[in-house]
């Protein structure tokens, strides 16, 4: 998993039929909330916006976010949490 703060959106006419309803987000990687350079654009179900700072989980963790059980999503980056406050 990675922290990051939500930087945009990701808009497409066409897509694949099973990320038919779910929003791309690009999510900007911070490290002690210092931006890192890596982008991701992953996907989301929470509802997070422009400027949240996010938790994004990759591969089979991504998958069972976004739809438990199964292994026909074409997802390999999902938002996992919303963070309203932490730490560091």
């Amino acid at each position: 998993m990675i922290r990051g703060q939500v930087i945009g959106e990701v808009w497409a006419t066409k897509r694949a039929t099973r990320l038919d309803g779910l929003k791309l987000l690009l999510v900007a990687e911070q490290v002690a909330k210092v931006g890192t350079g890596r982008v991701v654009v992953a996907t989301d179900n929470l509802d997070a916006g422009i400027g949240d700072e996010v938790l994004v989980a990759f591969g089979s963790g991504a998958r069972n976010a976004i739809s438990p059980g199964s292994r026909d999503v074409l997802v390999d980056a999902a938002v996992v949490q919303i963070i309203d406050g932490s730490n560091s």
